[in-house]
Formats: structure tokens, C-alpha cells, sequence
């Protein structure tokens, strides 16, 4: 009887006894299991927040070399040297593991190292094509400080202003801008370090423009839905230095100039009439008017842009057109209807030759000095 009642007892006790064993089991189970790898790598892919939003990227470039400058295709290939640095407070470690003073990843392991790692994704924002060379560097501080460079050829799509051409200078920029997170995660900014890296010395000189400065500045482009990305621009202010084109372009147009005063000058007021017949001068304009046609399609095939703009170059061009104009009015209207004769006499026709003898010429060439003066300074 005995036997039986202490049966009973334990069948009654047994599952409670379970229940509170069961999680006990189950946590020691889980503390024995290993932690999953493929967990952790993820979580490094993420974007750090540790420090607060947005995450800073500090962003320089620095030109390498010129290769090309095209005005008329409105780019110019270069090699730059694009460097990131930002700070994953994840990716620390002692700094005695390292006998350089930080990890460093170049080809191959440089973009294995950028797949297990977060990184802003910084992308050329005027990327003419393909680039033609590339080659990407990173090193990891003891601190998290990672610092990712690139060095990329390319042609970049540039708008020229040529305005003041020849004497005119150019912005070769190369746009930087975040396209993956907007400006409330990452933010691209520059100091003082980036701007000495941008403006470090290289060979960057080209025949016929002289390279000055690179210029950082920072704006934003629109984004997905309303959102905007963060963009840094980096601009080589470069000098043109082609003295060859005074001589092909503008003493052409300034001997131009002196067609239609050729036609002027060669007649003469004597007794009252014009010793040259109009028809004969009028030819001389005629012949500058072809001239200045055929300079003018030259110019514009050597430099499309010119014929679209407002610069020296079309508007002495206008000046060779408006005095062919006049040429045309007094072969016409003074030599061969002798019309201020017929208005105000002889005396006032003799005198009026004389003056426009020598009021045209100072008034053009005073003119066509100013454009030049104004583009120059």
C-alpha cells in the first residue's frame, strides 16, 4: 500500500520538476551555442551610429595630372586622387597589433575589406563614360579611423565660360556626391587637412594653361522623395597661356578692320567731286566682307562655343561687320549720290570727308582696344 502511494506522489510531482528544469536546459544550451560569424560580419555593414547622425565624411581631392581640355565637347580627362575619411568607433583594436600604426588594404583585398565594412559609397557626380584607370587604397586606425582612397582617370564633363577668352580662366571641378544615404545620415564636409591634401603639388601643368589652386565647396543635389545628398566639389582653377591665338585670331580681325577704312581713305575731294567712282571702292568692301565670312567660319570651327557666347572674339567680329556696313553707306550715300552735297552745299561735303577720315578710324580702334581691355582686366 505504501508502494502505491509513493508512485502516486511522484507522478503528481514530475511535471512540475520538468517545467522548471526545461529553461535552465535551454539557456545552457544557447550560452554553449557559437555565435553565429555570418551575424556579426552584417552588423559591420550597417551604418554607425555611435556618434550621432549624420555620419561626418571628411572628403579631399587632389589632381594628379592633366590630359585633355575640350572646350568644344565641353570636358576634360584627368587623373585625381579622391580620399575619404570617416571613423567607425566598431572597427578599433589595440594599437600594438599593428607595427605601422594602422591596417592597410590595397587592390583586390582593399575591395574584399570595403564589402565587409560600412563605407559612404562616394560616387562621381560628372563622370563623363568609363574611367579608364582605377586603383582603390584603405587603411584601418587603431581608433576606427578609416581612411579609403582612389585614384581614378577619367574624362569629367565641365562647363567653360569664355566670356573673357583668351584671356579667361577655367573651373575644372569634379563633383563628389552621396547617392546612397541622404543628408540626414551622411554628411560630406572639409578642413583645413583636406583643403592642404587637395592643394598638394603634382604635375598637373598642361601645354597652354597655367594650373592654379584647387577650391573646395560643399552644397546639396535633390534626392529620392523630396530628400536631398550631401555633394563637395573640387575645382582646378587653370589660367590659359596660348599667346599663339593673338596672333591667329585677333590680327586678322584687327587687319580686318582696315578694309573698310582702305576704302574711305583711297578717295579724294577735289573741285567739288570724288575723284574714285563708288562701284570701284565698293568692291574693296565687298572683298572685306568676304574675308571677315570666311575668319569668322574658321574661328567658329576651331571654337564652337565662341558663337554662342558674349567675348572679345564676336563682338569684334560685330565691329567688322557693322563698319562693312558703313563702308557700304558712304560708297553709297557719299561718293555716289553725293547726298550731304545736295542737302548742304560743297563746302559742308569737303568738310565732312575730312572729319570721317579721321573720327572713323579713332573711334573703331578706341572700340575694338576696349573689348580687349575689358576681357583683360
Amino acid at each position: 500500500m505504501s508502494r502505491w502511494l509513493i508512485a502516486v506522489i511522484l507522478a503528481l510531482l514530475a511535471p512540475a520538476v520538468w517545467s522548471q528544469s526545461k529553461p535552465a536546459v535551454a539557456a545552457k544550451a544557447a550560452s554553449e551555442a557559437p555565435a553565429s560569424p555570418v551575424a556579426a560580419d552584417k552588423t559591420l555593414t550597417v551604418i554607425p551610429q555611435g556618434r550621432g547622425m549624420p555620419m561626418l565624411i571628411r572628403v579631399g581631392l587632389s589632381f594628379i595630372e592633366l590630359k585633355d581640355i575640350n572646350e568644344n565637347d565641353g570636358s576634360f580627362t584627368a587623373t585625381v586622387d579622391m580620399r575619404l575619411r570617416w571613423q567607425d568607433m566598431r572597427l578599433s583594436y589595440p594599437s600594438a597589433n599593428t607595427v605601422a600604426g594602422y591596417q592597410e588594404f590595397t587592390g583586390n583585398d582593399a575591395d574584399k575589406k570595403l564589402t565587409e565594412i560600412w563605407n559612404p559609397k562616394v560616387e562621381f557626380g560628372n563622370l563623363k563614360g568609363s574611367p579608364t584607370y582605377t586603383k582603390r587604397g584603405l587603411r584601418v586606425f587603431p581608433d576606427g579611423t578609416v581612411e579609403f582612397m582612389l585614384r581614378t582617370t577619367a574624362a569629367f564633363s565641365a562647363d567653360y565660360s569664355l566670356d573673357n577668352f583668351p584671356f579667361d580662366r577655367q573651373r575644372l571641378s569634379v563633383e563628389m556626391l552621396s547617392r546612397i544615404e541622404p543628408l540626414q545620415r551622411v554628411l560630406l564636409d572639409f578642413r583645413q587637412d583636406e583643403l592642404e591634401f587637395s592643394n598638394t603639388q603634382y604635375n598637373v601643368a598642361m601645354q597652354g594653361w597655367s594650373p592654379g589652386l584647387v577650391e573646395l565647396t560643399k552644397d546639396t543635389v535633390p534626392a529620392w522623395r523630396g530628400e536631398e545628398n550631401s555633394r563637395v566639389k573640387a575645382a582646378l582653377v587653370v589660367k590659359r597661356q596660348q599667346i599663339s591665338l593673338l596672333a591667329t585670331i585677333f590680327v586678322p580681325l584687327f587687319a580686318s578692320l582696315l578694309i573698310p577704312l582702305l576704302m574711305i581713305w583711297l578717295n579724294s575731294y577735289e573741285d567739288g567731286e570724288f575723284t574714285i567712282d563708288a562701284f570701284q571702292l565698293n568692291n574693296i568692301s565687298i572683298g572685306g566682307l568676304f574675308a571677315v565670312v570666311a575668319l569668322n567660319f574658321t574661328v567658329n570651327s576651331s571654337f564652337i562655343k565662341l558663337a554662342s557666347g558674349d567675348n572679345p572674339v564676336m563682338r569684334l567680329f560685330g565691329l567688322n561687320y557693322f563698319m562693312l556696313a558703313v563702308s557700304f553707306g558712304v560708297g553709297v550715300l557719299l561718293f555716289r549720290f553725293n547726298v550731304v552735297r545736295r542737302l548742304f552745299g560743297t563746302h559742308v561735303q569737303a568738310e565732312f570727308y575730312a572729319v570721317i577720315c579721321w573720327a572713323i578710324p579713332v573711334l573703331v580702334f578706341g572700340t575694338a582696344t576696349a573689348m580687349l581691355a575689358m576681357a583683360l582686366f
